[in-house]
């Protein structure tokens, strides 16, 4: 399918336009770069560009597509650090393997979900910062209490070697002196919360909305600036509603669902 048939069938008429869809995501503007990744993914996953096939040159996508060739290499390398596509000196790009999934992640919605362990080998968790806080954390939901002290951690999650999460957290610090920066270093650290409170656990709030990326979670994730993201708050207090974990998490946009089971 090409795009201009592409674009004809999401909007229901045969006139459509040689360029991507001015997308938006909430109103936030969807770059054409992260539009062109997921037009290239559906093309290898449906077959179009066959696996172990030469994909069309540069050239000719930029004629097909009517966008900068800047935008389509940015495009094409998000797919070769992906691991789906590669590019050879004097004989062209191939396409090496199919994609694993439509979406890169799915926001957990219900606490059983969140303790899962997370069995994806392919992430990888980058620590940028791990350090008793300086100052304690504002609460995203309201009601309880603040600890007197809390460890402050910051990290970015890596899949295929592309950044797609990025977020810090606030740790009661006495509970994470017990349960250590290892408990912490995977997707899942509601697991080792639950571990380590067992029933002494008290309520988890979370709140999900779409922003935009400032300039810091832009280079995070590799993204333009203002790129579409999902923005992750967390909270989770003991029995005596003292707060033990608060989280701000951003999810890159382009690459993210969340479903829910309505009945």
């Amino acid at each position: 399918m090409t795009l201009r048939e592409d674009i004809a069938a999401r909007s229901g008429n045969g006139r459509g336009s040689a360029r991507p869809l001015a997308a938006s995501f909430n109103g936030v503007p969807v770059p054409i770069y992260a539009q062109l990744v997921t037009l290239f993914r559906r093309r290898i996953e449906s077959g179009e560009w066959a696996l172990h096939q030469q994909m069309p040159t540069l050239e000719s996508l930029v004629e097909e597509l009517g966008v900068a060739r800047a935008t389509i290499r940015h495009a094409i390398g998000f797919l070769e650090r992906e691991g789906l596509i590669g590019r050879y000196r004097g004989r062209g790009t191939f396409v090496l393997a199919q994609p694993e999934s439509e979406v890169w992640h799915e926001i957990p919605t219900d606490w059983d979900t969140l303790i899962q362990p997370d069995r994806d080998r392919t992430i990888k968790v980058e620590w940028l910062v791990c350090k008793p806080a300086e100052n304690l954390p504002v609460p995203s939901h309201a009601g309880g209490t603040l600890a007197p002290a809390y460890q402050y951690t910051r990290r970015v999650f890596h899949r295929h070697g592309v950044p797609y999460f990025t977020g810090y957290s606030y740790i009661e610090r006495r509970a994470f002196q017990a349960i250590g920066k290892k408990g912490f270093g995977d997707t899942a650290p509601m697991r080792s919360l639950q571990s380590h409170f067992k029933k002494s656990l008290g309520r988890a709030m979370q709140t999900i909305n779409v922003g935009s990326a400032d300039m810091e979670t832009a280079r995070l994730l590799d993204v333009p600036l203002n790129a579409p993201v999902v923005v992750l708050h967390r909270s989770v207090f003991d029995r005596d509603d003292m707060l033990v974990y608060e989280s701000e998490g951003f999810h890159r946009g382009d690459f993210v669902r969340i479903r829910t089971q309505l009945r």
